[in-house]
């Protein structure tokens, strides 16, 4: 489906463009709000990322994942904040930051989110596109110009790590 509306928005079709807007958006902004600190800038990437997939449309390759190329400028873009954010951290505001509050969840599925998000970066980032992306290895591949070898090494350390601190009296 993505390869016919990847194909008619390559040739014009803002409906078709549209389309893969609609299908790709929760997946990209779920993308987006682990990329970055708030809420406000995940929502800029996604918006940021179609823009820039509509004006680089052309340079789509017919038959290659449509995602994963979205993903790339997404990632690319939440790079390039991140690193501006090093170089000019923002001022400290005056007013108190009002979140809303997440949900509580299940203890353990409580746990499990915090030791994800302790994982190095590198098996962080395989971990969210595998699991709650669900890319495969080669679109992941795609998206971060690792070899799909390197991204199951990762992907195991990642797991051999999240199970020795989840289970810590089992032994492998």
């Amino acid at each position: 489906m993505d390869a016919d509306l990847a194909d008619r928005a390559r040739r014009g079709d803002r409906d078709a463009f549209a389309e893969l807007v609609r299908i790709h958006q929760p997946a990209l902004s779920r993308f987006a709000a682990r990329s970055v600190s708030a809420r406000e800038e995940a929502d800029e990437i996604v918006q940021e990322s179609f823009l820039r997939a509509w004006q680089q449309i052309s340079r789509y390759r017919p038959g290659t994942n449509f995602r994963a190329w979205l993903f790339t400028i997404a990632r690319f873009l939440a790079m390039a904040r991140r690193k501006d954010q090093q170089r000019h951290p923002p001022p400290a505001s005056l007013e108190p930051r009002l979140e809303p509050e997440a949900p509580p969840l299940p203890e353990r599925l409580e746990r499990l989110k915090r030791e994800v998000d302790a994982l190095p970066p590198h098996q962080r980032e395989v971990v969210a596109m595998r699991f709650f992306d669900g890319l495969d290895y080669r679109s992941i591949a795609e998206v971060t110009g690792e070899s799909e070898v390197t991204l199951r090494s990762r992907m195991h350390d990642a797991l051999e790590r999240l199970r020795s601190l989840l289970n810590p009296n089992q032994t492998g």
